[in-house]
């Protein structure tokens, strides 16, 4: 069996206020490339080797417990760089969970296969972009499912319900890739604690922005009015703080920007996305870049 998984793209982080009792929220998109591959199948006992292997290892295991099934054995053929903006933690073990379930005669859903292995509790983008693709909009978390305005790797909470998925347009999507990595573990965990809650005011504009602009100029095909609202998502609420941390990352932003795109950076980056109808210039750029497309599909799984 082997599953191959999409990369995600997050937009932002939409309402870290909190008071109208809900609280993350989240805005991205799925990508063909960057992926994780892995193969699966049946084993005496639980094996994982390549990329993530302890994190597959790790996800194989619960799905494993939780059903009360036999062990497996994976490979991971594919993956890409962890803690760079994409949301290669989830998609792995999102991969492994789900080759755990089926080699064990047990069709988990997408969403059951996240709770188990701990994934969705602040964002879902990563969970409904392994799902089904397409730019997501999720509806976040009731305040009493959180413990406070905590990143996913902290929060207990299951993955949020998806308000809306749309199919993206067949533009080009460029992910340059700086060197280094953003923020995880403690050092994540602090900056929620840090710069939240974010001022309502700053919430209800970004609301406005992408009920209004976001979502429609995705539906639409209409990318002046995407790339006017991408750019605007970066001037404040939560992004603008994830943007304050990564100054050669906002430099890249706006150097994109000033080439005709729709760029931003996705999560606490230092991952870049330049997004354009035709082919996105990145001359001068020397760190690792993706060339791709939106997925609209999700995540496959070949028996």
């Amino acid at each position: 069996m082997l599953v191959r998984t999409v990369s995600r793209l997050h937009v932002a982080l939409l309402d870290m206020n909190g008071g109208l009792g809900r609280v993350d929220g989240g805005l991205g998109l799925a990508l063909n490339e960057p992926a994780v591959e892995v193969e699966a199948e049946p084993s005496d006992t639980l094996e994982a080797s390549g990329p993530m292997s302890d994190r597959v290892r790790e996800a194989a295991a619960s799905v494993v417990e939780e059903v009360g099934g036999d062990p497996v054995r994976l490979r991971v053929t594919r993956g890409y760089p962890q803690h760079v903006g994409l949301g290669s933690g989830t998609q792995a073990s999102l991969a492994a969970g789900t080759a755990a379930s089926l080699l064990n005669d047990e069709e988990l859903s997408v969403r059951e296969v996240a709770r188990i292995t701990g994934r969705g509790g602040t964002s879902g983008i990563g969970v409904a972009a392994f799902e089904a693709g397409g730019f997501i909009l999720d509806g976040g978390h009731r305040w009493e499912e959180k413990e406070g305005f905590i990143p996913s790797s902290s929060s207990p909470a299951p993955p949020p319900p998806v308000l809306s998925r749309l199919t993206f347009p067949d533009w080009e999507v460029a992910v340059l890739v700086p060197e280094g990595t953003g923020a995880h573990g403690a050092r994540e965990a602090s900056i929620f604690e840090e710069q939240c809650p974010v001022p309502a005011g700053e919430v209800e504009r970004l609301s406005r922005l992408s009920l209004m602009k976001l979502l429609p100029s995705v539906a639409e095909a209409d990318f002046p009015a995407f790339r006017d609202a991408i750019r605007e998502v970066q001037e404040f609420g939560f992004k603008r703080r994830e943007l304050d941390l990564k100054p050669e990352s906002t430099r890249l932003v706006e150097e994109m920007h000033a080439r005709g795109c729709a760029a931003g950076m996705s999560s606490f980056g230092p991952a870049v996305y330049a997004v354009h109808p035709d082919e996105v210039s990145t001359d001068g750029f020397n760190g690792n870049v993706f060339r791709t497309r939106a997925s609209n599909t999700g995540a496959e799984v070949v028996p």
